[in-house]
């Protein structure tokens, strides 16, 4: 759900990876894109309820969670198998059922993809008024470590000023000295500023407010609707699942292109804000439905699973 992403799908770029499944083998999570794919609907989906567990997910029930979203049995059954030789998902076979589970690699990543899906535009995060910046150089010969590297940076928020100048409002310099290790990258400088020490270009210019201003109406427009058909108890079950799954599947894309800058440096009425407040609206508002059409559909196709069944919830009482 998050991705390169949860469910997102929300995986970070590593160094080394070669996505290849196999004992230890980092997983190759696909990228958010602007629109849903089946793959990524699939994490969303077993994000949902199966993050955290390692119990087997038979592909009946998935088929079935992934029809309730109006994918095709064949689609799914290719994105499944897409996911497993990513290193995703394992697959095991019992008898003539296939199950699948994350793998643990992805398991421990989600956990870090879940935390900023929902911690993603909070207005109650504060902002010591200083950026951390690095300047780097990596030799055209490890051309791989330097794309690898600029994915993670963009992961982690930072944006370039200038081509080897990458700038955020978030991140510590200690934990960005440690990436630099991670990827071999070892001709660089990081430091702490504050624009009142800077001239000329504003660092705020690193990022194309205008472009990121545009991100949210779609969303707003989409599920506000939905959100108000909660409020007056004018949704089905059936209706609840597809509709907070395909929520979240868009939620979760919105922080690979957002770097969630502070508001004190963004224009008033940040669009950001009023998603999020749809967002949480509409994905707390349908919990108990979703919960009922996916108990219905284990119950059917694997109720093993059914003890302790729960769907992912926000942290917290207020959490937009």
């Amino acid at each position: 759900m998050l991705q390169d992403g949860v469910v997102s799908s929300a995986a970070e770029p590593t160094a080394g990876s070669s996505g290849v499944p196999g004992d230890g083998a980092a997983a190759s999570f696909p990228r958010p894109l602007k629109g849903s794919s089946t793959q990524h609907l699939l994490i969303t989906v077993l994000t949902e309820a199966w993050s955290d567990s390692t119990a087997w997910i038979p592909s009946r029930l998935l088929l079935a969670l992934a029809a309730d979203l109006q994918v095709t049995p064949s689609a799914a059954t290719t994105a499944l198998s897409r996911l497993a030789s990513r290193g995703v998902l394992e697959q095991s076979n019992a008898g003539r059922t296939s199950r699948y589970r994350f793998t643990a690699n992805a398991r421990e990543r989600l956990i870090a993809a879940v935390d900023r899906v929902f911690t993603f535009g909070t207005t109650t995060r504060t902002w010591d008024q200083h950026w951390t910046v690095i300047a780097f150089s990596v030799p055209e010969s490890s051309r791989d470590v330097r794309e690898l590297f600029r994915n993670h940076l963009r992961w982690r928020g930072f944006a370039p000023l200038y081509g080897a100048l990458w700038v955020s409002p978030w991140e510590s310099a200690e934990s960005l000295e440690a990436s630099c290790r991670t990827f071999g990258v070892t001709d660089f400088v990081v430091f702490r500023t504050s624009d009142t020490e800077l001239r000329g270009k504003r660092l705020i210019d690193a990022w194309p407010l205008d472009e990121l201003a545009q991100l949210y109406q779609p969303f707003i427009d989409r599920f506000s609707p939905w959100a108000d058909k909660c409020a007056a108890g004018k949704v089905a079950p059936v209706e609840a699942f597809r509709i907070r799954v395909q929520a979240m599947d868009t939620w979760r894309t919105f922080p690979y292109g957002d770097p969630d800058l502070p508001l004190e440096l963004l224009p008033d009425n940040w669009q950001l804000t009023e998603a999020r407040v749809v967002f949480f609206r509409l994905y707390t508002g349908l919990a108990e439905l979703a919960l009922q059409q996916v108990r219905q559909l284990v119950d059917r196709h694997a109720p093993e699973l059914a003890p302790g069944l729960v769907l992912l919830k926000p942290p917290g009482e207020d959490a937009a």
